[in-house]
């Protein structure tokens, strides 16, 4: 029994470490709205939705990171304006980088709808 109770305990953990979370729910179903807006073809869609969650991932990651705090409010400042280039220009370099392969799959006018939807949905969250 001692034993059973062990099994099921770690089959609960190991599911929920397995189960995507709230954020990557959210991106999933985004990319499936992107994906049926700008007229994915379903050969296509698997592939874009997939790419569409890496791009979202890695300009999380860019967008997540944290400038150190001096104590020092005219250092400071400089050091989140200077951070803030620093973010743009990486999401900038990411973009250039997802515009390729997103025109594997996706016309030009495809990608311009895409990053329309994004800037939208964005738009609604402020």
């Amino acid at each position: 029994m001692k034993r059973l109770a062990i099994l099921a305990l770690i089959f609960l953990g190991i599911t929920a470490y397995a189960q995507p979370s709230q954020r990557q729910k959210m991106i999933h179903m985004a990319a499936v709205r992107i994906a049926e807006t700008i007229r994915v073809p379903e050969s296509e869609k698997e592939a874009f939705i997939g790419l569409y969650q890496n791009y979202k991932k890695e300009s999380a990651v860019i967008m997540s990171a944290v400038q150190q705090q001096s104590g020092d409010a005219e250092k400071d400042a400089e050091a989140k304006i200077l951070g803030d280039f620093e973010k743009s220009a990486k999401l900038l370099e990411l973009r250039k980088r997802y515009y390729y392969e997103f025109r594997k799959l996706l016309s030009p006018t495809q990608i311009q709808k895409m990053y329309d939807a994004e800037y939208a949905a964005a738009a609604t969250k402020r």
